[in-house]
């Protein structure tokens, strides 16, 4: 599991994106959004990279929706045995991967004014729903992140994986300006 406070988003991690991220960082609105959904690709691309011996912006990630068609969905990274989940919230982005294939979901969830054991069951359903919910499901209540007041939760279905959680902000090329 790798993490990265939104601090760590900057301009230049556009060039790591394709095409279609670089257009929904551009149409996503407030600006805390836009950070966090290029954050969060950009942390995708360069954990999958690393852990495929290719530069992050020559992975492939596929966010086509199983539902309806449409550009939007869990990223899938074909011809790979990585599974991989994304979860923004607050000054946290996360990222879950999952070698070997299997089923992998992560939720990060700012707590606010909300009583915590609320978040809690939040992120819970949140991880299962994106693992692709069902049985044989485990999941893994994981220390704070770093930022306080957030939430963390991993739900795999391997239930003897191992988890550590990463700070992954010195893998992120460094802002030039």
């Amino acid at each position: 599991m790798f993490t990265a406070g939104l601090t760590a988003a900057h301009v230049g991690l556009l060039e790591l994106l394709d095409d279609r991220e670089r257009q929904r960082v551009d149409r996503a609105v407030p600006e805390a959004d836009r950070a966090r959904f290029l954050l969060g690709a950009a942390l995708l691309r360069t954990v999958a990279g690393a852990m495929l011996d290719l530069p992050a912006e020559a992975v492939a990630v596929d966010r086509t929706c199983s539902q309806c068609g449409r550009w939007h969905g869990r990223p899938r990274l074909p011809g790979t045995a990585l599974e991989m989940s994304v979860s923004h919230s607050g000054a946290i982005v996360t990222v879950a991967v999952l070698p070997g294939g299997g089923r992998v979901g992560v939720d990060v969830e700012r707590t606010g004014d909300r009583p915590v054991r609320e978040v809690v069951a939040w992120t819970i359903a949140e991880a299962q729903f994106k693992a692709g919910g069902g049985p044989g499901l485990t999941i893994h209540r994981l220390p704070p992140p770093v930022v306080p007041r957030h939430v963390l939760t991993l739900a795999t279905n391997r239930a003897a994986a191992t988890v550590e959680v990463v700070d992954a902000t010195t893998l992120l090329p460094p802002s030039t300006s």
